[in-house]
């Protein structure tokens, strides 16, 4: 049993566990509160996939331009869930101008987000208040990028606390795949957006890496399709993103008005991002930019985003 409590400088309080009355109840916190999910911006719920294959309960996009299929049980979820969201990943992929529909009626979705319909790249999302162990030790067989995402909530008086947990993937000998998963290294940065950007690019990856070392931040980076994220727990609160063939900015979670203020010489912000609360800041020089002037604002983003 999980006891979850609340230290202050003068007392330690004991949160009470609140679960969600229905499933219902649950899925539409989760829409309401889409930054429990990281990058995900949900652009539809209740899909019907026909074919009685049952019914999704959120369709969502990521940064790395992946649709995602998201699952929510109000219960502990048992190894019975993954033959249930692999068919839905399965729809997904073969069934794109489905997929296309729902992204051309959705009224609100992300500006910056470019889907690939012939090459439709699909990730999968369970979300529950537990998982059992047979479901992370199988999670791998399914062949797709399978989140299981953990969430319980507390209360203390008027406040709530949610425990947000995307429990690590197993290692597996053996990787059973339906489809090519892609590889994003700096050789395929290169291949696509040439070796003089890349140059840059990795540069500018290389500097605010060292900023985070610098200030002992617990903040690891990895190489995605579209972007270098700088992750904190499961969001991504800064990062290097690639903004055309040889083009690149540097996105932040900060609130809008913090972007609006910010001005030196050699970056210009670029606009607000709502979907994603994040602002981007373009290098005025590519060949010369450097991250010194953006370090204050790390430093913000790192205090806006972990309490501290």
């Amino acid at each position: 049993m999980l006891n979850l409590y609340w230290k202050t400088n003068d007392q330690t309080r004991n949160l009470i566990p609140m679960p969600f009355k229905s499933e219902n109840e649950f899925e539409s916190y989760v829409f309401q509160n889409q930054e429990l999910l990281g990058d995900v911006f949900i652009i539809h719920r209740q899909i019907r996939t026909g074919n009685n294959q049952g019914i999704p309960d959120m369709i969502g996009v990521d940064k790395d331009a992946r649709i995602c299929i998201i699952e929510m049980k109000n219960v502990e979820v048992g190894e019975d869930i993954l033959p249930q969201i692999l068919g839905y990943a399965m729809w997904a992929e073969t069934n794109p101008d489905s997929i296309k529909a729902i992204w051309l009626e959705s009224k609100h979705k992300p500006e910056d987000i470019e889907l690939d319909w012939d090459n439709l790249d699909v990730r999968a999302i369970v979300v529950a208040p537990g998982f059992r162990s047979t479901v992370l030790r199988m999670a791998n067989k399914i062949g797709y990028p399978l989140d299981l995402v953990q969430i319980q909530r507390f209360t203390f008086e008027d406040d709530e606390f949610l425990l947000v947990e995307v429990l690590a993937e197993q290692p597996s000998p053996k990787i059973i795949s339906t489809k090519v998963m892609g590889i994003w290294d700096w050789e395929y940065y290169e291949k696509e957006h040439g070796k003089e950007a890349t140059d840059q690019f990795r540069k500018a990856v290389d500097e605010l890496h060292h900023f985070v070392q610098k200030n002992k931040w617990d903040i690891p980076y990895n190489l995605n399709k579209y972007y270098v994220g700088f992750k904190l727990g499961n969001r991504v609160i800064f990062s290097i993103s690639w903004g055309g063939t040889h083009a690149w900015n540097v996105r932040m979670k900060i609130p809008q008005e913090l972007a609006s203020s910010f001005k030196r010489d050699n970056w210009e912000t670029q606009r607000y991002d709502n979907d994603f609360h994040e602002a981007l800041f373009k290098p005025k020089n590519r060949k010369s930019a450097g991250s010194s002037d953006l370090e204050p604002l790390l430093i913000q983003v790192f205090v806006l985003n972990s309490g501290g």
